[in-house]
């Protein structure tokens, strides 16, 4: 018998799809793993058909590592009470430009517009959650990305 919560593993499940997002696509990432196409949909798929399906840890590896950032695995640590936090120097360094920071503007007003269009009708459903969380972790790898070249610099 399963323990985990519905609501828990439909975070999972979210998670598991802006991974996917963030690394380019279900697509080009089968090429990368032991599972086809079909099989990483229903990973972030939540359906009823598909609830039973979650990612194995090796693959969500994969994808969080071709993301960019520790997205599903994070997410895992969450519902366990705990926090991730980067390495030094595990996070991109850069010099710390106007594009670095037009980006921190881009995505964070990508953020801004997902919320705004979220509250629209009066009601977030869960694909506005859904959209939110990903601009927002869009937006925190481009501020992390700012911290480590400010980390990295003399």
């Amino acid at each position: 018998m399963r323990t985990i919560l519905e609501a828990d593993v439909l975070a999972l499940k979210g998670a598991t799809e802006a991974s996917f997002v963030l690394g380019k696509g279900l697509t080009s990432f089968s090429t990368f793993t032991r599972v086809g196409v079909s099989t990483l949909s229903k990973y972030a798929s939540g359906s009823a058909e598909f609830r039973d399906n979650v990612i194995p840890v090796d693959i969500a590896i994969e994808a969080d590592r071709r993301a960019g950032s520790p997205i599903i695995i994070g997410e895992a640590a969450r519902q366990l009470g705990y926090g991730l936090s980067p390495l030094t120097g595990e996070i991109k360094a850069g010099p710390v430009t106007e594009a670095a920071a037009l980006k921190v503007l881009h995505e964070a007003n990508d953020v801004s517009r997902a919320i705004v269009a979220a509250i629209a009708d009066g009601k977030v459903d869960a694909l506005d959650r859904k959209k939110i969380a990903q601009e927002t972790r869009e937006a925190i790898r481009a501020l992390q990305e700012v911290l480590a070249g400010l980390e990295g610099q003399p």
